[in-house]
């Protein structure tokens, strides 16, 4: 097998600022506390190799670090379809169709890759697929970050950029409560849209409804300075608080993107359905949830990113 040097091909990499880096360091050092939460960011969620090639057979491998949660599965896509799920370290060898075809690996969503390696057979030629034009940056908490689905295909980021044919680079770290230097950050790696979605940490973590006002301004402020399109989604339901003041976050969200025109408000009650079926725990989505989730915020995106 003929190893590719990861660590020095960039170029075979989305969704990463260094190969196998989601975050800059301004996230990092937004996240930095508690650890848990800076092990979250840390996290290879929404990374990908991605590559043209004939091979007929290919190996890959992890070395993992911390984990956020136990879950350990790369899924490998040929044409866009998904080909294999595997689960561990590895090495993992697996046959691939003759011909040439795109590869896409997702890394293991919610735990660290400390090393990671590919290889193809050694007839193989190999290079670059960098992917549809348009990126979408995504910007939001466990629910964006895919914390309880089972495969990183299946996370709600993937499914909705799949879905509206864009490139994507997901800053969503499980935790993370409405701050106007977690939506600076994730606009600094630049894109041609972004949705942000936080709220729900929020109500759990009784954060001052003054405070959330004013980030939620903030956040707005530079949505309405984004180059390319802004949406930013209120609170889905959450089962377990729906009594805490949760439509009081929803409505200063629609007020403050209010004042800006170009942001696209999404109601997250309206497209989550509020059925337990949908739950892990009656806040976040399982992989059904997320799918629905996904595929309702591509339906109302699409047609403004078509203007």
């Amino acid at each position: 097998m003929k190893r590719i040097e990861l660590e020095s091909r960039n170029d075979l990499f989305r969704g990463c600022v260094a190969p196998g880096v989601r975050m800059n360091e301004a996230l990092l050092e937004l996240y930095r506390e508690p650890e848990k939460r800076l092990l979250r960011a840390r996290c290879a969620t929404g990374v990908r190799v991605a590559m043209f090639t004939d091979a007929i057979e290919v190996e890959f491998s992890f070395r993992f670090g911390a984990a956020a949660r136990q879950v350990f599965t790369a899924d490998l896509q040929v044409d866009g379809v998904l080909f294999a799920t595997v689960t561990g370290e590895g090495p993992h060898r697996i046959p691939l169709p003759g011909g040439e075809k795109e590869l896409v690996l997702h890394f293991p969503h919610l735990v660290t890759a400390e090393e990671f390696s590919f290889a193809v057979d050694d007839a193989a030629s190999f290079r670059p697929a960098p992917g549809p034009e348009r990126k979408l940056l995504i910007c939001g908490d466990s629910i964006m970050q895919g914390m309880t689905c089972t495969t990183p295909a299946r996370a709600v980021g993937t499914i909705l950029a799949a879905r509206l044919g864009m490139e994507f680079h997901n800053t969503s770290v499980g935790g993370a409560t409405m701050t106007a230097a977690a939506v600076r950050g994730a606009c600094a790696i630049g894109g041609d849209a972004i949705v942000v979605a936080f709220g729900i940490n929020d109500v759990f973590l009784n954060t001052p409804v003054e405070t959330f006002r004013k980030e939620c301004a903030g956040c707005c402020r530079l949505l309405g300075e984004f180059p390319g399109k802004a949406f930013i989604v209120t609170p889905i339901p959450c089962l377990k608080k729906e009594n805490g003041p949760v439509e009081e976050l929803r409505e200063i969200i629609r007020q403050s993107a209010g004042a800006f025109p170009r942001i696209t408000v999404i109601e997250g009650p309206a497209i989550f359905p509020a059925e337990e079926e949908f739950y892990v725990d009656g806040t976040h989505p399982n992989d059904a949830g997320m799918a629905v989730y996904a595929a309702r915020l591509a339906r109302i995106m699409d047609p403004h990113l078509r203007v």
